[in-house]
């Protein structure tokens, strides 16, 4: 933990050739998290990350991303990568409608396991998870590095729900 505290889960992913930053997740956390990020690269590239990858909307996984907003960083156009029924609640909800109209964040689409382009070296391939979708979908996401793979998956409620067996697609990653 951080000094005895513990922040909510999230993923940094890096790529140290273009200097570029996406975090998995906007997590109450998003600050620190965000300092976090930036210390593992050896430029200075500013707390600002060059993509939010979400997986769902409940409380712990995207409410960071008021520290986007005016009152806070005042991003401006953070690519936030996120599923149809995602997308839709964030512009259709305040005050997450204000961060899209204000061009803190810009929404990019994403499709059920179609893999999209974060950086030259860093690909995603989003697939849905069995989760309370009132809000929208849950996806976890396939990480797609130069030389390897990596697996991130929020909450699940059922493993028994899920048609993909854990076992297999732990196999498939590094």
């Amino acid at each position: 933990g951080m000094e005895g505290s513990h922040a909510v889960v999230s993923l940094g992913l890096v790529d140290r050739d273009t200097h570029k930053k996406f975090l998995v997740e906007a997590t109450p956390d998003l600050p620190r998290q965000l300092r976090q990020l930036r210390n593992c690269l050896s430029t200075d590239s500013g707390d600002a990350p060059d993509g939010i990858l979400l997986t769902h909307a409940h409380i712990g996984h995207y409410t960071g991303l008021v520290y986007l907003g005016k009152e806070a960083m005042d991003a401006h156009e953070i690519r936030v990568f996120a599923m149809p029924r995602m997308r839709n609640f964030l512009e259709n909800n305040g005050p997450w409608d204000q961060l899209v109209t204000r061009n803190n964040i810009v929404l990019e689409p994403i499709e059920n396991e179609r893999t999209f382009v974060l950086s030259p070296n860093l690909r995603a391939s989003p697939f849905l998870v069995p989760h309370r979708d009132e809000y929208s979908e849950t996806v976890g996401f396939m990480i797609y590095g130069p030389h390897k793979t990596a697996l991130f998956i929020p909450d699940i409620d059922k493993w028994e729900r899920w048609s993909r067996r854990l076992e297999t697609l732990l196999d498939s990653v590094d």
